[in-house]
């Protein structure tokens, strides 16, 4: 009977902290990684909650890299467009053709500029997407331009430099608040004892004499 209730007692122990590590485990998404040579445990939990950040220098250094490069990306298509312009053979066509390319060279400078930078801490930043907002911050700086052209004969200075960092600041915001960032595991280790026929008597035999103790 003494046995009976001993093994009782043990069960509704164990069931009672593994209810408690189920109910814990619902609120992460968990990954068991087991090793049963050494009788040892491993939890990786997902913390899907954290917020990520980039340091104020990483930050500067996107601004100052993707701005370098959206010039340096533009500088060669701007030069042959003066060489075609000063040539005397340009026409409509290839005027054109030389904006669209400077423009391209730039929003793809400012793209390569910022992903180059905020990619050192976000490995899952995507390229493709920084390029695409982009592209976006150059339409609202086509907006903008032709905004102000409307009310201003000549582009104020305060413009001028919001429509050059149109492209930049929108690749920023994209790399900061929009794409993904990977995930971060909490590791959690503990070790576990697995009970034999042996545990089971010494823990009756011990159970056995605090019976005694009390009757004494």
């Amino acid at each position: 009977m003494k046995l009976v209730i001993f093994i009782i007692f043990s069960v509704t122990s164990i069931l009672a902290q593994t209810n408690h590590l189920s109910f814990s485990l619902l609120k992460n998404e968990t990954i068991f990684a087991n090793n049963t040579g050494d009788n040892y445990n491993k939890l990786l939990l997902s913390d899907n909650s954290s917020h990520h950040n980039y340091s104020i220098i990483n930050l500067t250094g996107q601004a100052v890299v993707g701005s370098a490069l959206a010039v340096g990306f533009s500088i060669l298509p701007l030069y042959a467009d003066f060489v075609n312009s000063w040539s005397g053979h340009s026409s409509d066509v290839s005027q054109t053709s030389f904006a669209v390319l400077v423009i391209s060279s730039y929003l793809f400078g400012a793209a390569t500029g910022v992903y180059s930078i905020a990619k050192s801490q976000n490995s899952k930043l995507s390229y493709w997407g920084t390029v695409g907002y982009s592209a976006i911050g150059g339409g609202a700086s086509i907006i903008i331009a032709s905004a102000l052209s409307l009310k201003y004969k000549t582009l104020p200075g305060a413009g001028g430099v919001i429509i050059f960092l149109c492209p930049i600041i929108s690749s920023m915001l994209y790399a900061s608040l929009i794409s993904d960032w990977p995930q971060q595991n909490t590791n959690l280790s503990y070790s576990k004892k697995i009970f034999t026929l042996n545990d089971l008597y010494n823990s009756t035999n011990i159970f056995n004499i605090e019976l005694i103790h009390l009757n004494l």
